[in-house]
């Protein structure tokens, strides 16, 4: 969260107007804005603040409802509602579910866009709730003719057909529809990934002769290759028009592109976001019953054996991406990610240098295991900035206690050690390789094993912190000795001036 933001709250709430009810202003705002641009009148003879007020009673009480302020209070908030991006801010706060502003996928969506510039026919956007503020500036780049947008979250529909009452907004993703162009994209941030892999499947086909279709699929829908999610997996991989598949970090999503085909093998990468660009590593290409055959579908897996590095690749095996969350992690909005960082516990923390990488295990304390939402410590962290895009510390945090100890076992073992420095062979950031750890896998370790584990390693723990400090305070002792034989008696310096 922003400083701007900050007074904006306050600036609100001292008029009375707080929570989902500023989103809700900020965006009447936005409307009246939209009335008084259009209105040749206005652009000619301008528009008193009275003027202003009373307009707004008139025009957007409709779908607003009645302004809950005086003529004092709008003009107290009308101007300080301009300083902030309304997506933003509803990413930052939380005030409003199921929208996020979805700036991260900036770099994607901007290849998305300069591709479609030389398209022709309706394009479609899916789950855009995900990438708001990315929608509207699709909407001022490409012919709105040519657009329409899904939305699968009810209260993004509802504030797009406020923002925007001419837009091509759906709030159903019909099944038998033709499009000339698909594109989807998705972290998993509001609907569950196995609900959009089974539309994603579905209509991975309704695209007309000429078409396209770009899916950007959650890691953690291709990490839950079980059940339906598997079978939707392998259709959508053994279509003979799958082009390429790149996994996206750390943006935690894979990107599925069908261009017209055939073609007999796929173009496999790591795109790694670097600053407004992107690096990929290529990896060998492979045809797609190869690709459809493995055990479970992973590129970065896949990276691991061309370097000669063998892991389990088992589905049933559970993978740190189901175990935890990471430093901003795109799977939970922002105001999540706050929470979570604000729990009391242990966590992993990762440091890279080349592919020299540290996991080290750290404690702090925090918000209890098991808080609500609802609960103040938990509402005051969530309303701290304390999210920085500029932090050098990167960590993995965990919603079971014992999760952290697994994991820092595994990575700290001498396989694990090759597993994590391989990966960084791969990226050159530190949450690029987060991404990647994310879909290594463990061992499922039941109940009673699991507390036993946790015992002996917690108690193996205190052992080596307690001998450590021990070590410590004996190691200065010696040095205390020894410097007696190194360090000469001091000379005594006489500063006092001599009497005359």
């Amino acid at each position: 969260m922003t400083e701007q933001m900050r007074r904006l709250i306050e600036t609100f709430t001292k008029v009375g107007i707080t929570g989902p009810a500023i989103v809700q202003e900020i965006a009447r705002f936005r409307v009246l804005d939209q009335i008084i641009t259009q209105s040749g009148e206005v652009r000619e003879w301008g528009i008193t603040p009275k003027e202003l007020f009373e307009l707004a009673q008139t025009s957007t009480v409709d779908m607003f409802g009645p302004l809950p302020y005086d003529e004092a209070g709008f003009k107290e908030i009308y101007g300080i509602s301009f300083s902030v991006e309304l997506m933003d801010f509803i990413s930052a706060t939380g005030y409003y579910e199921g929208v996020s502003a979805g700036r991260q996928w900036t770099v994607p969506f901007k290849e998305v866009i300069d591709f479609h510039k030389n398209t022709e026919g309706i394009i479609l956007f899916a789950y855009f709730e995900e990438y708001a503020a990315i929608a509207e500036e699709i909407m001022q780049t490409l012919p709105t003719d040519r657009l329409l947008f899904y939305t699968a979250s009810e209260s993004c529909y509802n504030l797009f057909r406020s923002l925007y009452p001419l837009a091509p907004v759906i709030n159903e993703w019909p099944e038998d529809v033709i499009f000339d162009h698909i594109v989807a994209a998705t972290s998993g941030m509001f609907t569950a990934p196995v609900t959009t892999m089974e539309e994603m499947a579905a209509r991975v086909n309704n695209v007309s002769e000429k078409g396209t279709v770009r899916y950007f699929i959650p890691v953690s829908a291709v990490q839950d290759q079980l059940n339906m999610n598997r079978v939707a997996l392998q259709f959508m991989i053994l279509q003979n028009h799958l082009e390429v598949v790149r996994e996206w970090a750390p943006l935690q999503t894979y990107e599925f592109r069908y261009g017209l085909g055939p073609v007999k093998k796929v173009d496999l990468s790591i795109c790694e976001i670097v600053e407004d660009g992107y690096k990929q590593t290529n990896f060998i290409p492979l045809p797609h019953e190869v690709l459809a055959s493995m055990e479970t579908f992973s590129l970065a897996h896949y990276g691991l054996s061309l370097y000669g590095v063998q892991v389990s690749m088992d589905p049933k095996h559970p993978t740190m991406g189901e175990d935890g969350y990471m430093h901003g992690d795109y799977r939970i909005p922002t105001y999540m990610q706050r929470m979570f960082e604000a729990l009391e516990g242990y966590y992993l923390q990762v440091s890279m240098k080349g592919i020299d990488v540290s996991v080290t295990l750290e404690q702090k304390d925090g918000i209890p295991l098991g808080a609500s939402p609802e609960d103040e410590c938990v509402q005051n962290a969530m309303e701290q900035s304390v999210l920085q895009d500029d932090t050098v510390e990167y960590r993995w945090y965990f919603n079971h206690p014992s999760a952290p100890f697994l994991w820092y076992t595994y990575f700290n073992s001498e396989e694990g050690k090759q597993v994590v420095r391989t990966l960084a062979s791969m990226v050159t950031t530190t949450p690029a390789l987060l991404q990647l750890m994310g879909s290594c896998r463990r061992q499922v370790v039941k109940e009673e094993a699991l507390a036993t584990f946790t015992t002996s390693f917690t108690t193996s723990l205190e052992q080596y912190e307690t001998e450590k400090a021990q070590a410590e305070t004996n190691w200065g002792n010696a040095l205390a000795t020894l410097a007696s034989e190194v360090i000469p008696v001091p000379t005594e310096t006489n500063t006092e001036a001599e009497e005359g």
